[in-house]
């Protein structure tokens, strides 16, 4: 079997819709129950990369045996009673934009969404380095550059203490995950590479509440309605959706399995590298809203039985 690093960068504000309504949102997004983080739950995300191939123009072959078959019955949506060859993992927070006072945003992320994306890169290759992972504290955060250092720097509405890490080996761990998240994550391209250069220098690593508190408060909330065609008043509504802003970063693990056939391995390599790399993708809901572009990076990692 073959794993992969997905990463899904975000170009347009991304809903991936939870089941129900919370407080005042009526479409929040999909939240861990645990720890609150924002998540794209597997089988969501394994929707709409079917989509993909399928828009990108896959033969029915291939989607078959890659993503699983599909049966359909009339006015029911389908069912897949078998699961295919690729395995597709929750898209799990790895940095979220919020606005600050200075530099207009930068990205937060946190020792559990660093320990998270390390595990991730472990399983691609346990064999691999790993970058150690800082233990910030709970109500301040570490920075890479001192344009972010003060007693009181403004993240969303939290007013947090920031420092550079206090020892050279936490500076290079911080150092390291910008430097890897910006490559693998982002990309060097000429659209992209600004965004990267801005991820290397404005990457903070806050304590677990602060990060609590910015997941909260920096995701983004629309109110609309719904017009009747013909007297064009408002016919239901008004309702909230809630989405990850645009440059969220997020990723997962792919797991493609050996089938029995080493042409159609190869095959199926082929097609995953050449669609999920550098592609932009449509993720969630809203689609006829532009809402949920994301660019993909593909990490590729080794290969075994």
């Amino acid at each position: 079997m073959t794993s992969y690093l997905l990463y899904l960068y975000a170009e347009s504000p991304l809903h991936a819709g939870a089941a129900g309504a919370e407080g005042s949102l009526d479409l929040p997004i999909q939240r861990e129950s645990t720890t609150g983080y924002p998540v794209v739950w597997g089988q969501s995300l394994k929707g709409a990369l079917r989509s993909a191939g399928r828009d990108a123009g896959w033969e029915q072959d291939s989607l078959d045996r890659i993503f699983g078959k599909t049966v359909k019955r009339e006015g029911e949506p389908g069912v897949n009673p078998s699961a295919g060859l690729l395995t597709v993992g929750d898209a799990q927070l790895v940095a979220l934009p919020v606005p600050t006072l200075r530099r207009t945003f930068a990205w937060a992320t946190s020792e559990v969404a660093l320990g998270r994306l390390a595990r991730k890169y472990t399983r691609l290759d346990p064999r691999s380095d790993r970058l150690g992972v800082p233990d910030v504290g709970d109500a301040q955060g570490w920075a890479l550059d001192e344009e972010w250092v003060s007693d009181g720097q403004v993240l969303g509405s939290s007013l947090v203490p920031m420092s550079l890490p206090p020892k050279a080996e936490k500076s290079e761990w911080v150092k390291g995950w910008a430097d890897r998240i910006a490559a693998d994550g982002i990309g060097e391209e000429s659209a992209l590479a600004p965004f990267a250069k801005k991820f290397r220098s404005d990457l903070l690593v806050v304590g677990t509440t602060v990060m609590g508190q910015l997941l909260r408060e920096c995701t983004e909330h629309s109110v609309r309605v719904q017009l009747d065609p013909e007297t064009k008043t408002v016919e239901n509504g008004p309702f909230t959706s809630e989405y990850l802003p645009t440059e969220t970063l997020l990723a997962t693990v792919l797991t493609l399995r050996a089938s029995q056939d080493v042409e159609h391995d190869a095959e199926h390599r082929r097609l995953l590298n050449e669609l999920f790399d550098g592609a932009v993708l449509q993720i969630g809901g809203d689609e006829t809203l532009g809402k949920g572009l994301v660019w993909s990076r593909l990490v590729a990692g080794g290969s075994g039985e």
